[in-house]
């Protein structure tokens, strides 16, 4: 399954922390024009992998993840992302 992340960091920006808690989750790719999105190849549900970026990360910052299926996105980025996503869902 691939996952999409988004997030906001606040007042403490540790984005190596966040970076890091991201990666264990599994595989990732990213957009370099989406600078705050992260594509993620996982077993893990979507709350699973909210709890753990939850760890990583202060009260005042904010995350969204969702479960990207088949057909049911759209966009418009680079054709190696595309390909990425197509070939882990």
């Amino acid at each position: 399954m691939v996952l999409m992340l988004t997030y906001d960091l606040n007042k403490v920006k540790d984005y190596r922390k966040l970076y890091a808690a991201i990666e264990q989750l599994g595989e990732t790719k990213r957009d370099p024009n989406l600078d705050s999105v992260w594509f993620i190849a996982t077993s893990l549900s979507p709350d699973q992998a909210s709890k753990h970026i939850r760890s990583a990360t202060d009260r005042d910052d904010h995350h969204f993840i969702c479960r990207l299926s088949s057909g049911n996105h759209q966009g418009w980025m680079s054709k190696e992302v595309w390909d990425w996503i197509n070939s882990h869902l």
